[in-house]
C-alpha cells in the first residue's frame, strides 16, 4: 500500500507542484514508488508488481480527482473502478503461484 500511495503522490505532484519544495517531494515520491516496486519483485513476479502499482495508482488518482477536484464520474466509470480493484486483488492473491 505504501507503493500505491507513493504512486498517487507523484502523479498528484505532477499536476499540482508549483514550488521547488513541491517538485522535490514529487521526485522523492517517484523514487519511492520505483524503489518499492523493485522491492516487491522479490516476492511477486515483475508483471504482477507492475500491474498492481499501475492499477492502484490509477484508482488512487481517480479517487483523488473525485474527492478533491469535484470530478463527476458516470456510473460506468465507478463500475470500472470497482472492477479494477477486484482485478488487482485477484492478481495479488494469485501472483505468487505458477
Amino acid at each position: 500500500m505504501a507503493g500505491a500511495a507513493a504512486e498517487v503522490g507523484w502523479i498528484a505532484g505532477l499536476r499540482f507542484s508549483t514550488t521547488a519544495i513541491e517538485w522535490a517531494a514529487t521526485v522523492i515520491a517517484a523514487a519511492a514508488s520505483v524503489g518499492l516496486a523493485l522491492g516487491a519483485t522479490r516476492d511477486l513476479p515483475a508483471t504482477t508488481v507492475y500491474t498492481l502499482f499501475v492499477g492502484l495508482g490509477a484508482f488512487g488518482a481517480m479517487a483523488l480527482q473525485v474527492a478533491f477536484l469535484d470530478t463527476a464520474l458516470s456510473p460506468a466509470a465507478y463500475g470500472f473502478m470497482v472492477f479494477l480493484i477486484v482485478c488487482v486483488i485477484g492478481l495479488k492473491r494469485t501472483g505468487g503461484h505458477a
